[in-house]
């Protein structure tokens, strides 16, 4: 049994990364001591009992202002309770954590959860990349393609970068699951951030509900561009059609009740509301934005990769699919040909193979 910290910028926030932290502390925790190491702490929350959880901070501040103050904290965390394996979720991490770690016998895997590709953080978060990319033990990407541009990019050699993807559980058992194809809703699952490109969805719900009114979409997600969204779906004469039902608890149990998921990220790390969809047997239709869409979608067989932010493409397909309730059908019955490699255990199995070797 080894020591494992995971080391996180906000432990209780509400995105991908924390979702994906808080499941893989609990799993690793039936073969390793977890240590969850959250720098700030944006709320109080109750934790899991299977692992142990530290603040380093009530506050949030300032990671390049105070990279020594923070790090230091860390390190002494590390030496205290004697960790063997550091995972650092996210490049924004990544400085603390390896300095953290340098000096120590801490192996430090940096997991990456956005790609490469995606520009919209600016220089510091590719700097941030660049550390984990340079310094870190093991790089960790959520996809293939991912991994072949850190090998491409950062000159990262083979026995030092894996991917192993987010995994997805189950829990409705979709062998019980009924599709519903008579729904006329869609839903779209994500934060309410730009690299979200819900500027392109406002540009492609006007298209479809003028065809289709009869028909609903809801925005499932908080975020920062709640009021903007919120005053541009007025504009627009909308508000009958898309709605912003803000932040769903227990979301994977309302998948059922829509007809097919749509996305129109313009960026993605493996984005698990496509494989929540798909469990639940919806159809998807998604931009084939790097990275992730291209690697879940079975073009055409389980639904439609549209050509990156095609307004008129994406509105196209849409149509094509509320038009369509035997290609919804089709599309539902084989939602899960490419699910087998995000199966929990699989995914759990390449961690703690990694763990193990490191």
């Amino acid at each position: 049994m080894k020591k494992v910290g995971i080391l996180v910028y906000d432990f209780n926030a509400t995105g991908g990364a924390e979702r994906v932290a808080k499941n893989l502390a609990i799993e690793l925790a039936r073969d390793n001591e977890i240590h969850v190491i959250s720098l700030f702490e944006s709320k109080v929350e109750e934790q899991a009992k299977e692992y142990k959880y530290v603040k380093m901070f009530d506050k949030t501040i300032s990671i390049t202002k105070n990279l020594l103050k923070i790090s230091k904290k860390v390190k002494k965390y590390l030496k205290e309770n004697k960790i063997d394996v550091l995972l650092i979720i996210t490049a924004g991490v990544n400085s603390v954590g390896i300095l953290a770690a340098k000096g120590t016998n801490v192996k430090t895997i940096y997991c990456e959860h956005s790609n490469l590709e995606n520009k919209t953080y600016g220089k510091r978060h590719i700097f941030r990349q660049w550390i984990g990319a340079k310094f870190a033990d093991i790089v960790v990407t959520l996809t293939e393609r991912d991994k072949e541009n850190f090998k491409k990019e950062f000159s990262v050699k083979e026995e030092r970068i894996e991917s192993i993807p987010n995994w997805i559980e189950n829990k409705n058992n979709s062998k019980d699951i009924i599709y519903d194809s008579d729904s006329k809703k869609i839903i779209t699952v994500g934060r309410l951030e730009k690299v979200k490109g819900y500027d392109n969805l406002l540009k492609v719900a006007k298209i479809v509900n003028e065809k289709h009114p009869d028909w609903t979409w809801d925005i499932c997600g908080g975020g920062s561009l709640y009021e903007e969204l919120s005053a541009k779906i007025k504009e627009e004469k909308l508000e009958k059609f898309l709605h912003l039902k803000g932040n769903v608890k227990n979301i994977e149990q309302i998948y059922k009740e829509y007809s097919f998921c749509v996305m129109t990220s313009y960026y993605e790390g493996l984005p698990l509301s496509l494989l929540e969809a798909q469990i639940n047997k919806l159809p998807i239709i998604s931009f084939d934005c790097p990275t992730g869409p291209s690697e879940i979608i079975a073009n055409n067989q389980n639904g439609y990769l549209v050509d990156c932010y095609n307004v008129e493409q994406m509105a196209t397909k849409i149509n094509d699919l509320i038009e369509n309730k035997e290609k919804r059908i089709e599309f539902s019955e084989k939602s899960n040909l490419n699910l087998k490699k995000y199966e929990k255990q699989e995914v759990l199995k390449k961690w703690n193979n990694l763990i193990s070797k490191i």
